[in-house]
């Protein structure tokens, strides 16, 4: 149970991550003619090759991150349903041995 909640919570990171990554390049794109102006998110020569380029890595981040925080709900979905059958069992458990005494403890 403790175990899952683990894994959510990095999965939640990596989501972070992941759509913070994908906001970089949808955002952020800087392609200059100067060889000494530091060109950022360009890959080829054209500006509209490169716009293209960073949609489809900024999609491929986004549905990176939303599947890594679905899969994060999903953990603590998981975790709550066990600890809930976890906590039937106990109760269960503790009414057979009340039940099996002649009188109940006060």
């Amino acid at each position: 149970m403790k175990v899952l909640r683990v894994v959510a919570v990095l999965l939640f990171i990596v989501a972070g991550i992941m759509l913070y990554k994908g906001y970089d390049k949808m955002t952020n794109y800087t392609n200059s003619d100067s060889y000494y102006v530091k060109n950022h998110n360009a890959y080829v020569g054209g500006d509209a090759y490169n716009y293209i380029i960073n949609g489809t890595y900024s999609t491929a981040f986004f549905v990176l991150g939303a599947g890594s925080a679905i899969s994060a709900f999903i953990c603590i979905g998981i975790s709550m349903i066990i600890g809930t059958l976890e906590k039937k069992t106990s109760d269960k458990v503790q009414l057979e041995t009340v039940s099996s005494n002649e009188l109940p403890p006060l």
